[in-house]
């Protein structure tokens, strides 16, 4: 079992987070559509009140799934789209909030983390590294309506969320991906 929390960051930013089953012989949309502890919300407002209620959000759902769903801590992943600015694209606070707010998030958690351990606490904390995934990797799986709703992912109304749901379909895609296959038995040459 694997938890795994998504965000599409942006003036309107989508978060979604569940638990899924990462040792599945099935689909990643599969694996998506029978989630545990899962929920997604639409945040807006302020960059810093976004980034504060992410930061939030994040350690309540990791201590969800350490404390209670007894998962180790690296069975936890932080999935953040990761914006680029493309050539002709208009400048300007709209397009350059994604990054603020994903690179705000990551500096506040860190700092977060420092004064952990500048407190003299005697626990480790442990440090989740956030993964990155391109928007066009999971736009694939976030323009496909039929295999979004398969995944009980196709919210009306919540494109942001959907993106963060595309994105746990695409995480969890990459890491059926890197199963060992089913062992086959070797045949004599002869």
């Amino acid at each position: 079992m694997r938890g795994i929390l998504c965000i599409d960051p942006g003036e309107s930013t989508g978060v979604a987070w569940g638990i899924i089953d990462d040792k599945t012989r099935g689909k990643a949309y599969e694996a998506v559509a029978q989630r545990l502890h899962a929920d997604s919300i639409t945040i807006q407002g302020e960059e810093a009140t976004q980034i504060r209620t992410l930061y939030h959000i994040w350690t309540d759902f990791k201590k969800f799934c350490v404390h209670t769903a007894l998962l180790d801590p690296e069975s936890v992943d932080l999935v953040v789209e990761d914006f680029v600015l493309f050539p002709g694209e208009k400048p300007g606070r709209a397009t350059t909030t994604p990054e603020r707010i994903a690179w705000g998030l990551e500096g506040y958690r860190m700092a977060q983390y420092d004064m952990y351990r500048d407190r003299g606490r005697s626990l480790p904390k442990h440090y989740s590294p956030i993964i990155w995934q391109k928007s066009a990797a999971a736009h694939r799986f976030k323009s496909d309506r039929p295999l979004m709703e398969l995944a009980g992912c196709w919210i009306r109304g919540k494109d942001h969320e959907r993106s963060a749901f595309a994105h746990m379909i695409l995480r969890t895609n990459i890491l059926l991906d890197r199963q060992v296959p089913a062992s086959r038995p070797i045949r004599a040459r002869g």
